[in-house]
């Protein structure tokens, strides 16, 4: 909102520098251009479109945009998958067994988890609403910059079309001067007047022209001002469409500044992107407040393996008949037959897919922590949030006394603007009649040329001096409108 004072004084320092180049009388015709056409519309949306600052601005609410959805999803579980291979070699345990083995082994696994936090203090919902806040702080912000660049357009193309009329002055003041000395040295050939008349009418002519000159260099300066505000090309050869700004009625203006103010404050993009981080300001305090509560959470787990030294052992039975020795019956020796059983095993890989089947495990938890002692990491942080949240309703409050300093401040001025810009109606009207009256009695020989000139610089620093006052009124009223969003076309 200072932006308005920042743009009226470069707007009057740009014509103070060119009113004081030029001394001119009269109106006449504004010079010809063959550029390329460009309207006051058309220049704010060439400056909305290429203006580096809203496109960094844009990127910002980008940003804010993908923060806010990805707090979002914090709401939903998580999944994850994972797999590992391994080697071992030397003194290992079997997987499979638990026993020793020394010779090499290797594994396979998989793991499915998943995780869901049932209760965090309300930290992921009040992130959610914070994140939501600042995006539309951020897109605030961003409408706030292209209202500052469009009211620098309309200064600027306010600077052209004052910096033309003064051109069109300068030249039909050059034409009656021209006019005048034609006239002067027929009266000095006739004897009517001294010669000393007619050099001080071509230095007044030399004058003349310079004024022209300094007009014409004071309009291409206007233009590259106005390009630089458009982010357009130097060398890019433009001729605004001429807005026909009529001579502004002295009116009051409809608006008390009180009315101005309660318009203001309720739409300006600056307002309520102040009043969006007081709001975000006490959600970053509950969220500093959840860091108190416990946070409560689910999980699951799917887990399979597979190792290379998995076997199954297979064991066979029988019953074996074998000589168990003998015995001597009357002298007689007779063989003992005994039935002995025995066994035989035999390994078998146990395949990878199997291994996957029948190693698989769930398991399902649900988990509870409570903040006990943290280092006052809790308590500093609720501080610093409290902190945070007394500055941004001082800076809220210090945006609004601003708005309503500078809606008084551009009443108080479009008031005396007003005074001005009357005033020097008069003073014109005056000086005119005055004028007519020198010119008379310097074309009849009664008045001195140094007289006529003096008459004539102070109609032409008049005529200057209500152009730059109907400018002044102008953008005055403009600033008013501005304030209440209403368009700043003419």
């Amino acid at each position: 909102m200072k932006l308005a004072k920042i743009l009226l004084s470069t707007f009057l320092l740009a014509n103070s520098v060119s009113y004081a180049q030029i001394t001119v009388s009269g109106s006449g015709e504004r010079s010809t251009s063959t550029g390329e056409k460009i309207t006051l519309q058309e220049a704010i949306d060439f400056a909305l479109k290429n203006n580096l600052s809203i496109k960094q601005n844009s990127l910002q609410v980008e940003q804010g945009l993908n923060t806010l959805e990805q707090s979002k999803w914090a709401r939903y579980p998580n999944l994850n998958g994972g797999t590992n291979l391994n080697v071992f070699t030397g003194r290992n345990i079997n997987p499979f067994t638990n026993g020793i083995v020394t010779n090499t082994v290797g594994s396979n696994g998989f793991g499915l988890n998943a995780g869901v936090t049932l209760f965090d203090g309300y930290q992921t919902r009040n992130g959610i609403a914070l994140n939501q806040l600042n995006l539309e702080a951020s897109r605030l912000d961003l409408q706030a910059m292209k209202n500052q660049i469009t009211l620098n357009i309309v200064v600027g193309y306010l600077n052209v079309l004052s910096q033309q009329d003064l051109l069109a002055v300068a030249q039909r003041q050059m034409e009656v001067t021209q006019t005048q000395l034609e006239r002067t040295q027929k009266l000095v050939n006739a004897g009517s007047l001294p010669e000393t008349n007619l050099f001080d009418i071509k230095a007044q002519l030399a004058n003349d022209e310079v004024s022209v000159v300094n007009a014409e260099n004071a309009i291409i300066s206007a233009k590259l001002t106005l390009k630089q505000l458009m982010n357009a090309a130097a060398d890019r050869d433009i001729e605004v469409v001429r807005v026909e700004v009529p001579n502004p009625s002295i009116q009051p203006y409809p608006t008390s500044s009180a009315q101005v103010y309660e318009i203001a404050q309720s739409f300006l993009a600056d307002v309520q992107a102040a009043d969006m981080r007081v709001k975000a300001s006490q959600k970053s305090i509950d969220i500093a407040k959840g860091l108190k509560m416990p946070v409560i959470s689910a999980s699951a787990a799917l887990n399979t393996n597979y190792t290379t030294v998995a076997e199954n052992v297979n064991v066979t039975q029988r019953i074996v008949e074998t000589e168990a020795g003998y015995v001597n019956v009357a002298g007689t020796r007779y063989p003992v037959f005994a039935f002995v059983p025995t066994s035989s095993t035999t390994t078998e890989k146990i395949k990878y897919f199997r291994q996957l089947t029948g190693n698989a495990n769930n398991s399902i938890g649900l988990s509870l922590r409570v903040p006990i002692f943290n280092g006052y990491s809790t308590k500093f942080r609720l501080t610093a949030a409290q902190i945070n949240q007394k500055q941004s309703e001082i800076q809220a409050e210090n945006v609004r006394l601003r708005l309503r300093q500078d809606i008084d401040q551009a009443y108080v001025n479009l008031t005396n603007s007003a005074k001005r810009y009357s005033a020097l109606g008069n003073q014109v009207k005056a000086l005119e009649e005055s004028f007519r009256a020198a010119e008379s009695r310097f074309n009849v020989g009664s008045l001195n040329a140094l007289d006529y000139s003096i008459s004539k610089t102070n109609l032409d620093r008049a005529r200057i001096n209500q152009i730059q006052a109907k400018y002044d009124y102008i953008f005055r009223i403009k600033i008013l409108d501005f304030y209440q969003n209403k368009p700043l076309s003419f």
